[in-house]
């Protein structure tokens, strides 16, 4: 059965920097070196995609933070004229090797072979400009979704107790009931967490993201103990080094606390299941087709997953929102709080939450467009490529 191509025929790009509110990055004292760079990232500019098709509609893209404009020209310069309804973006650019000439024993998946080019621009126009063309959500391209809500968490950085004390009954008033934060490696969140414990309300949850700071248990073992001690639950996210693995699986002791991994490569996904290194698992590694793939390795483990993110704008969050909804098991909070984090998050219409919840559109493509009015504060440079 022939079909008519689909094809994008020219792109509209912007770039922007959309800060984030001052006090959700807050960081007091010496961030160390894990965390020097922390608090720059809202200042790393982001690009933003409308691309016309040969239909006459445009469907929308964005690039995670810090992608050059070179990256982002290859990518669209490769996009142009291809038929989109005989591609998809798993294997688009998948290959034998990968740039060393290193084989493998199944192909490599195209965001494992996008060096010079965005994958997460590619996955990001398709999964619109398809769902657009066909008149269906994103959600049902991805393989359907299990639920209409999605679990969301607020976040914050390390901020000193008063301010976390703020935010956390922000978070409360906004009917979240968890927040995520990062803790440096003297473990300087949990000392303000501790010292606002008292106005924490009940049912309230905490992840504290260490990011493999704290080197070892023994060196933390007290305020772990106290942590568990506390009358609402607490997640921590990747604790130590991943060759820590005895730490690992000896925190998992220390009940009623939750270990969790974020699974930044498949070998730390393959060494934690292995290992039996964690409770729950954070599947954000960039691509959604990656997240569901890891989403089903894990449910075979009976273990509960959340999407994590850069904190992006509303285009690569609400593509997020539409992946987490269709993994069984990620009934977890993901990370879709660019609305909060962010001035901005430059789409229309802005992301919907319900009961600490993310809405998942029904509407055809991502379900949004960029914001153009909103765009203009934050535009840095544009350019077109056709």
């Amino acid at each position: 059965m022939s079909h008519q191509p689909l094809t994008f025929e020219q792109f509209r790009v912007w770039e922007v920097v959309v800060p984030a509110r001052p006090e959700i990055v807050e960081m007091p004292g010496d961030p160390g070196v894990m965390y020097k760079d922390a608090g720059k990232w809202p200042q790393m500019p982001l690009h933003l995609v409308e691309g016309t098709t040969s239909e006459g509609f445009v469907a929308i893209g964005e690039c995670n933070r810090g992608t050059t404009r070179a990256v982002v020209e290859a990518t669209l310069q490769d996009l142009l004229g291809r038929d989109l309804r005989s591609l998809t973006p798993a294997t688009i650019w998948q290959g034998p090797a990968n740039a060393t000439g290193l084989p493998r024993t199944y192909p490599y998946w195209s965001w494992e072979l996008a060096a010079g080019k965005s994958y997460m621009l590619l996955e990001a126009l398709w999964l619109d400009a398809m769902g657009k063309a066909s008149g269906m959500p994103a959600h049902q391209l991805l393989g359907g979704a299990c639920r209409t809500h999605v679990p969301v968490d607020f976040w914050i950085n390390r901020p000193a107790a008063p301010t976390m004390a703020k935010l956390i009954a922000e978070a409360v008033e906004l009917g979240l009931r968890g927040v995520k934060m990062k803790s440096s490696a003297k473990g300087d969140t949990v000392e303000a967490l501790l010292a606002i414990a008292a106005d924490i309300p009940h049912g309230f949850h905490i992840t504290l993201d260490p990011m493999c700071a704290w080197r070892s248990l023994r060196e933390c073992a007290r305020q772990l103990e106290q942590l568990a001690k506390l009358p609402f639950d607490i997640q921590i996210e990747d604790p130590f080094p991943y060759t820590n693995i005895d730490d690992w699986r000896a925190a998992r002791q220390i009940s009623p606390l939750t270990i969790a991994c974020h699974t930044r490569t498949e070998d730390v996904l393959q060494l934690a299941m292995r290992e039996e290194m964690a409770d729950t698992y954070n599947l954000g590694r960039g691509s959604v087709y990656d997240f569901l793939r890891l989403s089903h390795v894990t449910e075979f483990i009976d273990k509960d997953c959340w999407q994590g993110s850069s904190l992006e704008l509303g285009v690569l969050q609400h593509m997020r929102l539409h992946a987490s909804a269709c993994a069984r098991n990620c009934v977890l909070p993901s990370d879709l709080q660019g609305e909060w984090v962010r001035e901005h998050t430059l789409v229309t219409p802005r992301m919907q939450y319900e009961d600490g919840h993310a809405v998942l559109p029904d509407r055809p493509g991502l379900g949004i467009e960029l914001d153009h009015a909103a765009m203009q504060p934050y535009i840095t440079g544009q350019f077109e490529v056709a």
